[in-house]
């Protein structure tokens, strides 16, 4: 819909019924400034308040969206029916985006708020920064993580996936310094982090380019958990002498065979 053409109808409309913003406002129970906005193209009428601001203008609900008069000729349903969908789709859109931008940024001031009190509570007691470093680091990897999937929903995978696929290195680092481990902690870290970034950008990969056959990109997904859990048991054996495979391992594989089979079978249905 085309705001400014929409704004500028009302404009127009509103004056051959001479009526003030304040009028107008008042007749639909709502304040004036919002009126001057939707004159001036800078937000659109809520859904709900459509159908009024028609009958108070004099006009049917289609020549409001649409911005301009009907022809005298008959003008088809379905095209009648269009814009009122077109507009409801738009505005809902809106108020999903508003509602998860709300929710990311309540997302960080919580975090804010937790590392705030870390930090002083750290400080108050030690009288300087020594645990609250390692919960601070952690809420902020927690919020380049969750942040932009919150805010753009599956949009904001792939970057929340390349941002902790950066930071997870020098949050390991942060852990080595601060968290004593005997040496194992950076080495075994960084292995596993590998695997499992890895691992991680295949899953994002396959159901990017399976989007329209979400079950087989999940039955691959089960598949692949198999050599990645071998990988895994492979480079903890090297470190600190962890067992190839033992029945847990048998077990979770046996799972992972079983979940993929369900998942092929109801892509199969799907088809």
């Amino acid at each position: 819909m085309d705001n400014q053409k929409m704004g500028n109808f009302i404009f127009i409309m509103r004056k051959e019924n001479k009526m003030t913003q304040k009028e107008l406002a008042q007749r639909l129970h709502i304040t004036d400034k919002a009126v001057s906005k939707w004159e001036r193209g800078l937000s659109c009428p809520d859904l709900s308040l459509i159908s009024g601001l028609a009958e108070v203008l004099g006009v049917t609900v289609n020549e409001l969206l649409n911005g301009e008069r009907e022809n005298t000729g008959t003008t088809a349903k379905a095209e009648k029916v269009e814009p009122v969908l077109q507009y409801a789709d738009e505005t809902t859109k809106k108020k999903v985006r508003s509602l998860k931008i709300l929710f990311a940024d309540a997302w960080s001031l919580i975090l804010l708020l937790g590392i705030l009190v870390c930090s002083i509570v750290d400080l108050a007691v030690s009288g300087t920064f020594t645990w609250s470093l390692i919960s601070d680091s952690s809420i902020l990897l927690a919020w380049f993580a969750g942040y932009p999937v919150i805010r753009s929903g599956h949009k904001g995978v792939g970057i929340s996936l390349a941002a902790v696929s950066i930071l997870i290195f020098p949050y390991l680092y942060v852990l080595h310094l601060l968290v004593p481990s005997g040496g194992l902690l950076l080495p075994v870290g960084m292995r596993m982090a590998v695997i499992a970034v890895v691992y991680a950008w295949i899953i994002y990969g396959l159901f990017c380019m399976l989007r329209n056959r979400k079950y087989l990109a999940g039955a691959i997904v089960f598949v692949l958990y198999i050599p990645v859990q071998f990988l895994v048991n492979f480079c903890l054996s090297i470190t600190i002498s962890e067992p190839l495979m033992d029945e847990w391992d048998i077990l979770s594989a046996v799972i992972m065979v079983v979940a993929a089979v369900v998942f092929w079978r109801l892509d199969a249905k799907g088809e």
